[in-house]
């Protein structure tokens, strides 16, 4: 089972760099983009009656947008082309999930209540 982060992510892509990996690195960023469509296809299905996922879905389809013309333009070896894609998309994952604001928002709701002057 592969999870989706920007771990997974920058993996993905320091494999694209070995010519050795390359094909490793490709087949990341195809699962990654298959499990992105999957969670686009449910939020866009549950939508109508489940609230509003619409911010949700939005980031998705920009998240598998971005993944299908990179993979195809690292498939035609023009990475030039594809890195500001990737880079856009590593944006996404990290600050788009949460991942880079939840440690600083954990540490803001756990800190000490400040005493205040009586």
């Amino acid at each position: 089972m592969m999870i989706i982060n920007i771990e997974t992510y920058q993996d993905a892509l320091k494999k694209l760099a070995g010519p050795g990996t390359r094909q490793e690195g490709i087949d990341m960023l195809k699962k990654i983009l298959e499990i992105k469509e999957a969670h686009l296809w449910r939020s866009e299905v549950i939508a109508p009656c489940c609230g509003n996922l619409g911010g949700f879905a939005c980031q998705l389809n920009e998240e598998t947008s971005l993944l299908e013309k990179a993979i195809s333009l690292i498939e035609k070896d023009d990475m030039a082309a594809a890195l500001p894609m990737l880079e856009r998309l590593g944006v996404l994952i990290s600050y788009g999930m949460g991942q880079k604001e939840t440690p600083d928002l954990i540490a803001r709701l756990t800190a000490p209540a400040k005493q205040t002057p009586a």
